[in-house]
């Protein structure tokens, strides 16, 4: 005769595991994005940078590299970049791609006050001048820009802006170069 075993039925009392109490660390973590949430920068670049000291102490580098990356964003809200400020060229050329040729015009004026010998200041004027038909002053100041740099010819030659204008005779010193 077989016997069969008799098996007990586990417990019913046994309790769920209790979650896991969050380190120090974390808990620092947490206030510190906090305050990056609120807008705190200051505090929350001192709170990120203790929190880092005391991961990299903790050996805990994980979270050194979470706090060096919010640092890093507190930082940069604490001490934004200054905006660089465009050089005339720059800025003559963004008015000609849209159009504003008045703008560019004024702009070129001042420059070339500031720098006469340069010759892009000049070729630009003269594009300028070329966009509002202004053929004379457009000869002109191609005339001034060609002076200081013979290259602004070939450059010329491939302006489509002096389409409506090239064939005027005022821009013959142009021809054999």
């Amino acid at each position: 005769m077989a016997t069969k075993a008799k098996t007990e039925s586990a417990s019913k009392s046994t309790s769920a595991p209790s979650p896991a109490v969050p380190s120090q660390l974390v808990l620092d973590f947490t206030k510190a994005v906090k305050l990056v949430e609120a807008g705190k920068f200051p505090e929350a670049a001192s709170a990120l940078q203790a929190l880092a000291e005391a991961a990299q102490a903790a050996g805990d580098w994980s979270m050194k590299r979470r706090a060096q990356v919010y640092l890093a964003l507190a930082d940069s809200k604490n001490h934004p970049a200054k905006a660089v400020a465009a050089d005339p060229v720059t800025e003559i050329q963004a008015c000609l791609n849209r159009g504003e040729t008045e703008e560019a015009l004024k702009l070129s004026e001042k420059a070339i006050k500031a720098h006469p010998t340069m010759g892009s200041l000049h070729y630009l004027r003269a594009v300028a001048f070329a966009q509002d038909e202004n053929t004379e002053a457009s000869a002109e100041s191609l005339k001034k820009a060609v002076e200081l740099d013979a290259d602004f010819v070939y450059q010329w030659h491939m302006e489509p802006d002096f389409n409506p204008i090239r064939k005027s005779p005022l821009f013959a010193f142009t021809e054999g170069r």
